[in-house]
């Protein structure tokens, strides 16, 4: 601030003619011209006045500075109204040319061609401009500039991936436009080579240079262009897009979505205010009101409601307001008092028929109406008093009609009425006695007349009308209501039941898992699931699906299973019982009947099996003679076959057992010789003792006789040829057993003990026992 106070002389008369109070300057002037007045008359006056001056200036000095800092300081704040936006995609330079046909980065050396390995850095450069029909390379930027840091070397090619952000280093340049778009524009486009040499601005080296003129309308999506230098090659893409709340093809409709005190709106792609629900306006601000509601006598300030104007109530503000203490009357308009029949006054308080409202007379006296609240009685003889409620000889006015009996009492009188009458007086007819109630309903005497009490489901005046329930709201929680005669049905939801379905019950309707099915409010699962809903897998077999015997066998790892039938039942699960009679395996249509597992023909007469293909033998009897034939004639008779057949297997049968008794018979007779052939006195009891002789053969030798092979040293005792055995050994003329003796040797006599151990020896099997 003490910087401020130490400016330019100059500054403190601009700060004066900007002082804002015109009393201060009324102040300044009447002190001059006091002043003025009395110069010669002190000297003090003049300084103190002078002070007083300065002082003024300086303090209307310090308020001007602080006015102008808070302006400087105000944030500038640019409202664009959207971007243009540059996308570089790829571009090719394979020599490295500058466009006047140098290099970027010349070869040390001094070489013709451009160095491979220093390539150019190549940055781009946009200059956005009014529409020209012929673009001028210079000259201002009239819509604004933009450029990248450098992206590659003599070529490169960028990638881009969906809306990205404005970043420069991916080859995006984004100008913010801040004014209305005009659709044609001019583009200047400069490929630029980086040098730290001539890194100054303004001092790039120039690759290539591209100029464009043309026209964009707003959007998302991207115009793509190609340019073709004589040795730079160039793709990008351009768009404009509209800013955030801006609309329209010139992107200069403002519209930002609120719901707020100024306005309940959404905004639609063209920029349209869409009033939020419950909202309506040319700014939404207006709430749309209950539905019903008074338009002139209601309004409201949020949706749904009705408040009501001042003189004026009920639900949609449709009911005046009456003068206060009306009591029986009504308005049109508020704070009004419209009184009804039978009532005047003000307030509309005053009876004007009393007798008609209250009958006040008693005992059969006559009322009139008097003045407003007022009544005169004139009573019947034997009566007096205001209401003729006083007694004195109530019955000599014979007041009972047809028939009563008066009879008096402290109160006046009462009427015994003859049959067919009621009332006080006996002068109303008992209408009950002829039953015009009907339905069942009950009859009750009045002095109008008669009144039928009626049952439910009845109306009207003897009970004869049907109700219609289902205009009441009988049935809550239902479908459907259906009025019937003296009664109705309700089509209840799922879950409720009861006459009026208000009863909340445990129905499984629309509950039931993996293909199960409601039934009496339990699931009936498929196979394979169990569970209060059917929400448990198991094994198929595990419920024992099948019947009848049929055996259960799983497939899909217990998932699933099939049936095997017992013989005479299918199905699913062997639950039908096969017809083995449908269609008639019996021959020639013979009737048919169903067994268990199979069928049974009903043969006819001479024949009989299952099939009824046998045929009976007719002659069963003693006096039947003659061979059975054919009843059909001619052929040949299945009985006479199986009759051979039966003698064929005797005759075969009685061969064997006689073959069988030869045999035996055979046997039985040797032995017999055996045990009759032996002497009494040389007989050997113990077979351990008795010997045989043997001796060995050789096949060389002939064998000789027995009676030349007994040796001289064995006694010649005359014994039969059975009572002794001999036994020959011979073996092989090769290879001679050193266990057998030669053909000369004697005859050795062996006890059946010796003959034993003889008969344990092991030959080879080209050796030979001879016995």
């Amino acid at each position: 601030m003490d910087s401020v106070k130490k400016a330019s002389p100059n500054r403190g008369t601009l700060f004066r003619t900007h002082r804002p109070s015109a009393q201060m300057s009324a102040m300044r002037m009447d002190r001059d011209r006091k002043s003025w007045h009395s110069w010669e008359s002190s000297s003090t006056d003049r300084r103190s006045a002078a002070r007083s001056m300065r002082r003024d200036v300086k303090r209307g000095q310090h308020w001007t500075v602080i006015l102008l800092l808070a302006l400087a300081l105000q944030p500038q704040v640019v409202c664009a109204v959207g971007t243009f936006e540059v996308q570089l995609r790829q571009w090719v330079n394979p020599q490295g040319f500058l466009q006047n046909g140098q290099c970027c980065d010349p070869q040390a050396s001094g070489g013709q061609r451009c160095s491979s390995g220093d390539q150019c850095d190549t940055f781009f450069k946009a200059c956005l401009k009014e529409y020209q029909a012929r673009v001028a390379p210079t000259g201002t930027c009239t819509y604004g500039t933009g450029t990248t840091p450098v992206l590659g070397g003599n070529s490169h090619t960028l990638h881009h991936h969906g809306n990205e952000g404005s970043d420069s280093r991916n080859g995006q340049i984004v100008i913010p436009f801040k004014y209305a778009w005009p659709k044609s524009f001019s583009l200047v486009i400069e490929a630029l080579d980086h040098d730290n040499e001539t890194s100054e601005a303004g001092r790039e080296k120039l690759i290539e240079r591209v100029l464009l003129s043309s026209m964009l309308n707003p959007g998302e999506q991207w115009q793509s262009f190609r340019h073709h230098g004589r040795t730079f090659t160039l793709e990008y893409r351009l768009r404009f897009r509209c800013d955030n709340n801006y609309y329209g093809p010139l992107c200069n409709k403002l519209c930002r979505a609120r719901d707020d005190f100024f306005g309940h709106f959404d905004c639609d792609p063209s920029g349209t205010k869409v009033c939020k629900e419950g909202w309506t306006g040319a700014e939404c601000r207006q709430a749309v009101c209950k539905q019903g509601c008074h338009l002139e006598h209601g309004s409201c300030d949020l949706p749904g409601d009705c408040k009501c104007h001042y003189g004026w109530r009920g639900e949609l503000c449709d009911e005046c307001e009456t003068f206060p203490g009306c009591d029986h009357g009504t308005c049109t308009e508020p704070w009004k008092c419209v009184c009804d029949t039978n009532w005047g006054g003000l307030l509309c308080d005053k009876d004007l028929n009393y007798c008609g409202n209250h009958q006040p007379c008693k005992n059969g006296g006559t009322c009139t109406n008097t003045e407003p609240n007022e009544y005169l009685c004139v009573c019947q003889e034997g009566f007096r008093g205001r209401s003729c409620d006083i007694v004195e000889h109530a019955c000599l006015s014979s007041p009972c009609e047809n028939g009563g009996t008066c009879v008096e009492d402290p109160t006046g009188f009462s009427c015994v009425c003859a049959p067919g009458w009621t009332g006080p007086s006996c002068a109303s007819v008992l209408q009950c006695d002829s039953n015009p109630c009907g339905r069942g309903a009950t009859c009750q005497e009045t002095t109008q007349g008669f009144q039928c009490v009626c049952p439910p489901f009845w109306t009207g005046r003897t009970c004869q009308l049907d109700t219609n329930e289902c205009e009441t709201g009988v049935c809550v929680n239902a479908r459907s209501c259906r009025n019937l005669i003296g009664g109705y049905l309700c089509d209840c939801l799922p879950g409720w039941s009861g006459p009026n379905c208000d009863i909340r019950n445990s129905s499984c309707q629309g509950f039931c898992l993996n293909g199960g099915h409601c039934k009496d409010s339990q699931c009936v699962c498929l196979p394979g699931f169990s569970g209060k809903l059917c929400q448990a897998a198991v094994n198929a077999c595990d419920s024992s699906p099948c019947v009848n015997g049929g055996q259960c066998v799983e497939r899909q790892g217990g998932r699933d299973m099939f049936c095997s039938c017992p013989l005479g039942y299918t199905g699913t699960y062997c639950e039908v019982e096969l017809d083995h009679c449908n269609p008639n395996p019996c021959p020639k249509g013979v009737p048919c009947h169903s067994t268990e597992g199979g069928y049974k023909c009903t043969c006819p007469e001479g024949y009989f099996g299952n099939d009824c293909q046998s045929l009976k033998d007719p002659c069963h009897e003693p006096h039947c003679q003659g061979a059975v034939s054919d009843p059909g004639g001619g052929g040949f008779s299945v009985y006479m076959v199986l009759v051979g057949v039966f003698a064929l297997l005797v005759a075969g049968s009685c061969s064997v057992c006689a073959l069988l008794l030869s045999r035996l018979h055979r046997r039985h007779r040797t032995k017999a010789q055996l045990r009759t052939s032996a002497p009494e006195d040389n007989a050997i009891n113990n077979q351990r003792q008795f010997c045989t002789l043997i001796r060995n053969l050789d096949h060389s030798v002939a064998l000789l006789p027995p009676a030349q092979t007994v040796p001289t040293s064995v006694p010649t005792v005359p014994m039969p040829v059975l009572c002794s055995e001999e036994i020959e050994l011979t073996h092989p003329s090769p290879a001679p057993s050193p266990a057998l003796k030669q053909a000369h040797g004697p005859k050795l006599d062996i006890c059946n003990r010796e003959r034993e151990k003889l008969n344990r020896f092991h030959y080879a099997e080209n050796q030979e026992l001879e016995v």
